[in-house]
């Protein structure tokens, strides 16, 4: 309570002495009231600043003399806790009719997220599994190592010796809340015109993550990846197909003129995890889509795990390799 009190005086005394002397020197009353403001919190940096500096060098100073907090750190190298990317992931999903925004459920926009491990989503919660599977154990290591007694080698008293190496092990010691994941969500609607904006909002706990995370494991493969997928296709993407295989099926070689109707298919079917974007489609007549059906070729039977779209062999200087056909927008090889 008396170093905040002696703060805000040394505010008030600052700002006081900074305005007469800013007065007196008859500056503009903007240029005066900034400067004046300038001069107010100016004690409350400094005073920040400092104890920053002095607490650093205490933890410095404690941490090279202190075996406990030395066992510690590494007892921390010895579990290998995996990083968690993002704590909080925002998932911002758009749907593509006012009965589609209705019909969507979170739980399945989470597992096509889980499925194609956008943003990490999918590793973050299972290295935070992972880590708090490690806990019990971890902790039962780090109370044999708390509970002993430390050697004060430090010019501190013994009192601030432990308070300085306390406030450093609470620092270092690895908790359940580090690992814990949230979520946001948004879904929303937007007419192509613009015209018309509908949205959705929700979230959802580790708890809730984690069971959607093992009913997705349990589940089939790729279903919402297939429903997703599906419902991204549309006329705009189509047509551009169409116009890149210069209208043409692209097994047998026939088009319009030959009276037979195209259809765009998935070259990885998204049954198998395909997406749909431009290097992952192609242009196939009727007859030809329902022969290959869900069916893929040994050597294309492969999806690039950073976009989503074909892996092809390619060559290159040092031989050939299976690369991304989407390159150079994505440069993914596989060793």
């Amino acid at each position: 309570m008396k170093k905040i009190l002696l703060i805000v005086l040394a505010c008030c005394v600052s700002f006081y002495v900074a305005s007469l002397i800013l007065h007196l020197i008859s500056l503009p009353d903007k240029v005066e009231m900034y400067i004046s403001l300038i001069f107010l919190v100016l004690p409350i940096v400094i005073y920040f600043g400092v104890i920053n500096l002095i607490i650093k060098k205490q933890n410095d100073n404690v941490s090279k003399c202190s075996e406990k907090i030395q066992q510690l750190t590494k007892l921390n190298e010895e579990y290998k806790f995996k990083k968690i990317k993002h704590k909080m992931h925002i998932i911002k999903e758009r749907e593509y009719s006012r009965k589609s925004l209705d019909r969507v459920t979170g739980s399945s926009i989470v597992k096509y997220h889980l499925e194609n491990d956008i943003d990490f989503l999918r590793t973050d919660i299972e290295n935070a599994i992972y880590n708090i599977n490690l806990l019990d154990d971890y902790n039962n290591d780090v109370n044999k190592i708390i509970n002993k007694d430390s050697i004060n080698n430090t010019k501190y008293s013994d009192k601030k010796f432990r308070k300085i190496e306390n406030r450093v092990c609470n620092n270092i010691i690895h908790k359940k809340k580090e690992f814990i994941i949230k979520l946001k969500l948004e879904v929303y609607y937007k007419s192509n015109g613009g015209n018309v904006f509908d949205n959705r909002y929700g979230s959802g706990s580790f708890e809730q993550l984690v069971n959607c995370y093992n009913e997705w494991k349990k589940g089939n493969r790729y279903e919402e990846t297939k429903k997703q997928e599906r419902k991204i296709m549309n006329d705009d993407i189509r047509y551009n197909v169409l116009k890149r295989d210069n209208y043409t099926c692209q097994i047998c070689g026939a088009t319009v003129k030959d009276g037979v109707k195209l259809h765009v298919d998935h070259i990885i079917p998204v049954a198998k995890g395909g997406k749909t974007v431009m290097s992952n489609l192609q242009t196939l007549c009727e007859r030809c889509n329902m022969g290959k059906s869900d069916k893929t070729d040994d050597d294309n039977d492969m999806i690039c795990p950073k976009c989503g779209s074909k892996l092809v062999r390619r060559n290159g200087k040092y031989g050939s390799f299976i690369g991304c056909s989407g390159y150079p927008r994505c440069n993914y090889t596989r060793k």
